[in-house]
């Protein structure tokens, strides 16, 4: 089972990597201002275009996408019971193999303001 990174050592991490990536040329960085083009506000709010980015990284296997997103789905105000429904959709759409990239996703989540479990009084 894969441990699941505290949201300060994801970003860490992240950043280091896409620093050494941007190095390695300017294809790289063109792709990165196409992505985050594709996520500003137009028909859709960025919060949906988070979970629509969170489906993907979960059909697609990405668990730091998977992360990332769900980051990205706190910071827009989506709230909880939102992005479940989307990892449900994801589930039904890929079917059982998703199942331990879900959970690792809750375990994530429960690391997020916004996103984490509520707890009892």
């Amino acid at each position: 089972m894969t441990n699941v990174p505290a949201p300060d050592e994801f970003r860490h991490s992240r950043a280091k990597g896409n620093d050494a990536l941007r190095a390695t040329g300017p294809v790289v960085e063109s792709f990165f201002a196409l992505d985050g083009a594709a996520y500003e506000p137009g028909a859709l709010s960025k919060g949906v275009k988070e979970l629509m980015g969170l489906v993907i990284s979960v059909t697609k296997d990405c668990e730091e996408c998977v992360y990332y997103h769900l980051e990205q789905c706190a910071q827009e105000g989506v709230g909880r019971d939102q992005v479940l429904e989307a990892l449900h959709l994801a589930m039904v759409g890929s079917g059982s193999v998703t199942v331990p990239l879900l959970r690792r996703a809750i375990a994530f989540m429960d690391q997020l303001p916004g996103l984490a479990e509520p707890t009892s009084p």
